[in-house]
């Protein structure tokens, strides 16, 4: 896992010395690429169960790097509400 959060560093370290756009460009793609991600290993069914576990994961990767960039503690909350499909 460590070796995993090395690499996606390197590449936000990479799009940040691009400057411009490239940081949020490579946020987009890795939320694509973690969206396609869910939907292979998931049955859709458990789409909320298994959205909803991600997005929580996510929303404490958010609080600690507050904590480390920023120096702000807290509690990032993120809720969903609802999934739709067609």
């Amino acid at each position: 896992m460590k070796e995993k959060i090395a690499v996606m560093n390197r590449w936000m370290d990479e799009a940040i010395a691009k400057g411009g756009d490239a940081a949020q460009e490579h946020l987009e793609a890795v939320a694509r690429i973690i969206g396609g991600q869910v939907a292979q290993l998931t049955q859709p069914e458990d789409m909320p169960k298994v959205l909803t576990r991600t997005i929580e994961e996510m929303g404490k990767g958010v609080t600690a790097g507050m904590l480390m960039q920023h120096g702000r503690a807290g509690m990032l909350d993120v809720r969903m509400f609802s999934v739709g499909h067609s």
